[in-house]
């Protein structure tokens, strides 16, 4: 076989490396600190694999699993947690019921590197708002 017809069945694709994912993580803890939000913070790959967690003094520990599934749900369903139950509430809480490791609710966006997703930010312990602006932070170490 040669090279010509292996490269036909693979390719090159962009993928968030360990240093990536802890710079996400560093931004959007940093962005935390800064608007006062203590945060649970989860960096995963496109597949929804864990890469980074961090979790800041004072974020809720139940919030721990939460910031984990928002991160694995805008990875694995390449769009914003937010946008996945178009910002109803109960749509949202059926998702999550329904499937494992799936949410609506906002604080969840995929990382994305020349429009391909490479992974996702998840975050929680604030409101869902305060949750969005911490994970734009830790995305826009990627832009």
């Amino acid at each position: 076989m040669s090279d010509s017809s292996r490269s036909t069945y693979t390719g090159t694709t962009p993928f968030l490396t360990a240093a990536g994912a802890r710079a996400v993580l560093d931004a959007a803890l940093v962005e935390a600190a800064r608007i006062g939000v203590p945060q649970c913070v989860s960096v995963v790959d496109a597949g929804g694999h864990l890469l980074a967690f961090g979790r800041s003094d004072g974020a809720r520990i139940g919030s721990i699993s939460i910031a984990h599934t928002k991160a694995i749900s805008a990875a694995t369903r390449k769009r914003p947690t937010a946008d996945e139950a178009g910002g109803d509430a109960i749509v949202s809480i059926k998702l999550a019921l329904a499937a494992d490791r799936l949410t609506g609710i906002g604080g969840g966006l995929p990382l994305l590197i020349d429009g391909q997703v490479v992974g996702a930010v998840g975050v929680s312990s604030g409101t869902a708002d305060e949750d969005t602006v911490v994970a734009r932070a830790g995305a826009a170490v990627l832009t």
